[in-house]
């Protein structure tokens, strides 16, 4: 199963004590453990970089990305990816982004918390949350 997977759950994953530290935990090891085809947008891991820094230094906060790359697949991010983000009804760009990524990659779903994102008719391709995604793979 190929699941895309969005920059809130990593940060939950990673960033000390959050409320959805277990799910997003478990997602990951889902990816590293090759139960899910995990796979991250290339402008997510700038944002995730950006927000976990604040909680790590940056040499920590590499050192996570890099492990982080070592078990999901980075989807490249081109300027043709971008017009078509930009062309899909959405007001979340960053959402619109992955969303066209994953469909580039012939996702099966996407894992987010984003209410938002995982209530858009505009997703290319289906965003679930971390609680229904679990079952289906644990």
């Amino acid at each position: 199963m190929r699941v895309v997977i969005d920059n809130n759950i990593i940060v939950d994953a990673l960033k000390p004590n959050t409320e959805f530290q277990a799910e997003a935990q478990m997602i990951l090891r889902f990816a590293a453990e090759k139960k899910i085809d995990g796979y991250v947008s290339a402008s997510s891991l700038t944002d995730i970089f950006y927000v976990l820094r604040k909680e790590h230094n940056a040499e920590k906060t590499k050192e996570m990305i890099r492990t982080l790359m070592s078990f999901t697949d980075t989807i490249p991010l081109t300027a043709s990816d971008c017009t078509d983000a930009l062309d899909l009804p959405m007001n979340d760009f960053e959402d619109a982004v992955v969303a066209i990524c994953a469909a580039k990659i012939g996702a099966d779903y996407i894992v987010s918390r984003d209410e938002a994102f995982a209530t858009s008719a505009a997703a290319v391709v289906k965003v679930i949350k971390p609680d229904a995604l679990l079952p289906m793979v644990g």
